[in-house]
């Protein structure tokens, strides 16, 4: 099973993000645009996972969440990893002031690590993926427009996460929900 660990987002976000995005997905550049409806922020990508420690899974992702408390914070602006200049994935990005979502994300990763998880090499950047560059040509008018775009504003509280399987599909990703854990 493919699974990564996430935060969702509010049907609101979805439909800002939809307007956001409506004017970039009309650009000639070759970009695998999220759909709004699968947005969310990953706290722990898993990928290919024994369906035979689910439970332990399930067990590990509860300690790392339990009692931790709802997360305040805000989406504002966009972007690209690595940059602007040679994007692989366009982003909106996400204001976590206290550092809750990273203490979050390191206690996810310090407890599946024990499940065999490889621990996290880079550091956590909250993000919204937008979409992901499947080729470089033709990116030029797309990243001046993103690079002068700028994302409101926007409050998001995160009270649950959820384990997630992906389904991979022609048509994009499909995403089940497995699990909810209370913050």
């Amino acid at each position: 099973m493919r699974l990564f660990i996430a935060a969702k987002i509010t049907p609101e976000i979805e439909t800002q993000l939809a307007e956001f995005l409506d004017g970039f997905m009309k650009s000639p550049a070759r970009v695998k645009w999220v759909e709004p409806r699968n947005t969310h922020l990953t706290l722990k990508f898993l990928g290919e996972t024994d369906e035979q420690i689910l439970n332990d899974l399930k067990a590990a992702i509860a300690d790392a969440s339990a009692d931790f408390g709802q997360i305040e914070t805000h989406l504002k602006g966009c972007g690209a990893f690595p940059n602007l200049h040679a994007p692989r994935v366009y982003w909106v990005g996400i204001v976590d002031p206290n550092k809750k979502l990273a203490q979050l994300a390191a206690r996810i990763d310090q407890e599946v690590h024990h499940l065999g998880f490889e621990r996290e090499r880079r550091a956590f950047s909250p993000h919204l993926t937008l979409g992901r560059v499947k080729d470089q040509r033709q990116l030029g008018a797309l990243n001046e427009a993103f690079g002068t775009a700028d994302f409101p504003s926007t409050p998001l509280s995160i009270d649950s996460i959820y384990l997630i399987r992906s389904h991979l599909k022609p048509s994009g990703p499909v995403y089940q929900e497995l699990a909810e854990f209370s913050l």
